[in-house]
């Protein structure tokens, strides 16, 4: 019995490694700091200039740019920082439609 109760916590070891290896990779990413006071937004064609503070999480993103473009509510969201610039990019995702053409 007392080996049986030994398997699972071997099993989270190893989902904690995994975890702690995703959070060290979006770390990376966020290390690269963002000194342009404007990031450069790209949706539906469109390019445009927002502040930076705006854009760095989804959330507040949304928030500004919904009345704007209805269809961020369910976009894919990436950000990149060149040169201290922050760039996001937002494409919209397929939505299924609710009949059969």
């Amino acid at each position: 019995m007392e080996n049986e109760t030994n398997v699972p916590p071997e099993e989270n070891t190893a989902g904690a490694a995994n975890s702690a290896e995703t959070e060290l990779v979006e770390s990376a990413a966020e290390a690269t700091p963002v000194t342009d006071p404007k990031a450069t937004i790209k949706i539906e064609g469109q390019t445009f200039e927002l502040d930076a503070s705006l854009a760095q999480e989804d959330k507040t993103l949304k928030v500004v740019l919904q009345p704007h473009f209805a269809s961020i509510e369910n976009a894919n969201i990436t950000r990149e920082v060149k040169d201290g610039k922050l760039s996001v990019n937002i494409v919209k995702r397929a939505q299924h439609k609710g009949h059969a053409a």
